[in-house]
């Protein structure tokens, strides 16, 4: 119990979507929303869930928006 849930991170592509797209929340806040639900993922890997069917581009525009908001 209370053990960290060994759910690939894809499972929850739709709900970062949803928190990233909708919420605006950043991926460190979408890490730690994961994390009351007891799944282990830090910012970096929601950002890579979130941006790995993006172009390149796309992904690179998402990751100055977050380091923008975090300031």
């Amino acid at each position: 119990m209370g053990e960290p849930i060994k759910r690939p991170l894809a499972d929850y592509h739709n709900a970062i979507r949803v928190l990233r797209d909708e919420k605006k929340l950043t991926f460190r806040e979408i890490a730690e929303w994961l994390d009351q639900f007891n799944v282990t993922a830090d910012h970096n890997a929601v950002y890579r869930e979130y941006t790995k069917a993006m172009p390149e581009e796309s992904a690179r525009d998402e990751e100055i928006k977050d380091a923008l908001i975090e300031e």
